[in-house]
């Protein structure tokens, strides 16, 4: 699953002539701030009298669902659930019922390819939001993999919602959750909420390191105009220099999240024989990109697999999950899983291309990114 600065979209076009000029446009800046981790931002421009507010409940309500959900934060319900044993009933927060009853849900839709069950499988890999990468000497084998996926089920977690109060159950004592492909996205639908409550807001761009969410219309001058972002090239993997391979119209009150091979991945190996493990798994528990030879009896990566999955819709959790999800089935499976989602997308291979639902592109000459694939019709 994704966890933590997944972000590999930018917001450019319009969005620049905004993040360069909301003060003059009359938008409300207000400065990143940590959400999250030390590696997750959130920053706001908002258009509307009570912007501070409006903002200040925002950073409280990003702080609260930390505090319940953080996987890390011993003091969190999620650390003290997933710290228990079989059969013990723990009391957790709303946003910990909802982000699992949520996750639970789309682990059912997407046939396992979203799984908030995995961490696990996160920590086997060494991918956890702990361990990423680290020193590490050892792959696991197909064999301990398909072991341990058999207990990687929301299925075998319990959850009651009893006199206003909240409780999750392990009907087996090794699972452990980890909400890190689904809280941002949360988070960013939640932050809509509170800028609905408020009447005189009337535009808003809402980023948690990249999962955007674009409130109403971009306002400029008195005119209202349609949103639009740009798709960070997947490749060269390993350079902030890529360029970008398009740029998209989001339009209004839409999210927009992208999930990709190249931002939060190691390297494991050497010459010839080294590979690259992605932190995104698959349904079957292996890192995207990563399959197993059985002659050399080794990991190597493939060359069909997603590097990039953009989601556009009008709720960011969902873009988070399908994102996540499109990524760990593949390109046919998982562009078919997008399209009768009604949410909209733009997916790439190493070779190939498509567009999902109808994304209108902004200007696509002025881009080249699109060179290197091959469009091809799901």
């Amino acid at each position: 699953m994704k966890k933590a600065a997944l972000s590999i979209i930018t917001a450019i076009c319009a969005v620049t002539a905004l993040l360069c000029g909301c003060s003059a446009s009359g938008y409300t800046v207000f400065s990143e701030v940590y959400a999250f981790s030390d590696d997750i931002l959130f920053s706001a421009r908002i258009l509307g009298g009570r912007a501070e507010y409006a903002h200040e409940r925002m950073v409280k309500t990003i702080a609260e669902i930390n505090a319940q959900a953080s996987i890390t934060l011993s003091s969190s319900d999620l650390y003290k659930f997933n710290a228990s044993a079989e059969g013990e009933r723990v009391q957790v927060g709303e946003h910990v019922y909802n982000l699992f009853t949520l996750g639970a849900e789309y682990y059912e839709k997407t046939n396992g390819a979203f799984n908030i069950a995995a961490a696990p499988l996160s920590s086997l890999w060494h991918i956890d939001a702990t361990s990423l990468g680290g020193n590490v000497t050892e792959l696991p084998s197909p064999q301990e993999v398909s072991d341990m996926l058999e207990y990687c089920n929301p299925a075998l977690v319990g959850a009651e919602k009893s006199d206003g109060k909240y409780y999750l159950t392990k009907r087996d004592g090794r699972v452990k959750l980890d909400f890190g492909g689904i809280a941002k996205g949360y988070a960013a639908d939640k932050c809509v909420e509170i800028l609905d409550g408020y009447d005189d807001v009337t535009s808003a761009l809402i980023d948690i390191s990249g999962n955007a969410y674009f409130y109403g219309n971009y306002i400029n001058g008195g005119n209202r105009l349609d949103w639009n972002v740009a798709v960070t090239s997947p490749r060269p993997r390993k350079t902030t220099e890529r360029g970008f391979v398009c740029a998209a119209v989001v339009g209004k009150d839409n999210s927009a999240v992208t999930s990709g091979d190249y931002m939060r991945y190691y390297e494991f190996g050497a010459g010839d024989d080294k590979i690259y493990v992605p932190h995104i798994l698959g349904f079957d528990g292996v890192p995207i990109g990563l399959k197993w030879n059985e002659v050399t009896e080794r990991w190597e990566n493939g060359d069909e697999y997603i590097i990039s999955a953009t989601v556009i819709g009008e709720s960011s959790a969902l873009c988070d999950i399908l994102s996540t999800a499109v990524s760990a089935l593949g390109f046919e499976t998982g562009g078919a899983l997008l399209k009768n989602s009604g949410y909209k997308g733009l997916i790439f291979t190493e070779k190939r291309y498509t567009i999902i639902n109808g994304v209108k592109l902004y200007k696509p000459d002025e881009y080249n990114g699109f060179a290197r694939y091959t469009y091809y019709e799901l």
